[in-house]
């Protein structure tokens, strides 16, 4: 079954619907608007009449305008902190490794000079004990913490001998005591009970200077309290027993304590040269052997007879 359904004219809009109304045309507009925006600044440019309503919506948009700069300038201000924070870094890198560079150069200018005060102090050092030496660098230390000696460049190939003395720059640091081919082995001065013939600078008087081991200094035993000692005084080698060249300085008494209950005082002496700073040292070649005691000449003599 089909409905038709009929509709009546009357019913129909008079009008057609706004999107389809029809105005002025594009054109006039645009020409309308464009003769009141020259009329307008016309008359703003002749009678200023709009510069109130201007600055008043100046006035009003600015707090708009500061906003929307907000985030060029939060982007502009990252992008200078991070740019300054890597050029910054760079710098400081750059001053890093320049600083590192200066130091570098002055530690070895500084290292070179004190070498140069070193050698020089050696020369002077071999001129004074009036003998031949040969000059040899500090190894290392000796690997007993409770001995007290180095291993020094050189040995048997350069004729070092057993016994010879060793000394730097400011006195005697100790003697050579056992050799081998490339190198050789110092005993120190400060080594227990290493005995070194001494005198007094200051009146002559000879002693025997015994060290005490690590971390002590070494003493003069033996010496009565009414001796003419005196802190301060220097102690060089006698030569009383042909080891030692004569007049090498060895230590300098620091302190003197007599007591009242034992014979002998104690005296305490710290020694000149640097037993464990050295870098280089000299071998001073062994002085002429002395002249036989009497006594085993005549030993000699009479066990020479028996065997004939």
């Amino acid at each position: 079954m089909i409905a038709v359904v009929s509709i009546s004219v009357t019913s129909l809009p008079k009008e057609p619907p706004r999107f389809f109304r029809r105005g002025p045309s594009a054109v006039a507009r645009l020409t309308f608007f464009g003769l009141i925006s020259i009329a307008l600044m016309f008359i703003d440019a002749r009678f200023r009449t709009l510069e109130t309503i201007r600055m008043g919506i100046a006035t009003v948009v600015h707090p708009l305008q500061q906003v929307a700069l907000v985030p060029g300038e939060l982007l502009d201000g990252a992008s200078e902190f991070f740019d300054s924070r890597d050029k910054l870094r760079s710098e400081n890198e750059q001053l890093k490794s320049q600083l590192l560079i200066a130091g570098q150069a002055a530690q070895s200018a500084v290292g070179a000079t004190n070498e140069s005060a070193r050698l020089t102090a050696l020369l002077g050092a071999s001129q004074a004990a009036q003998t031949k030496a040969q000059i040899s660098k500090v190894l290392y230390l000796g690997r007993d913490p409770f001995s007290q000696k180095i291993f020094i460049q050189r040995g048997t190939e350069q004729n070092f001998d057993a016994g010879s003395a060793v000394i730097d720059g400011s006195g005697l640091i100790g003697q050579l005591t056992r050799i081998h081919p490339l190198l050789a082995e110092v005993t120190l001065i400060t080594e227990k009970d290493f005995a070194v013939p001494v005198k007094i600078e200051r009146t002559g008087a000879r002693m025997v200077l015994f060290g005490r081991g690590p971390g002590q200094f070494p003493e003069l035993r033996f010496v009565t309290n009414n001796a003419d000692v005196l802190e301060g005084d220097v102690l060089l080698t006698s030569n009383i027993d042909g080891v030692y060249p004569g007049n090498l300085r060895v230590a300098k008494i620091v302190r003197v304590a007599r007591g009242a209950d034992t014979v002998f005082s104690k005296i305490e002496c710290a020694p000149l040269a640097g037993v464990n700073s050295a870098e280089s040292v000299l071998v001073l070649d062994r002085p002429t052997a002395l002249t036989p005691r009497p006594a085993a000449e005549a030993a000699a003599t009479s066990d020479a007879k028996r065997r004939r």
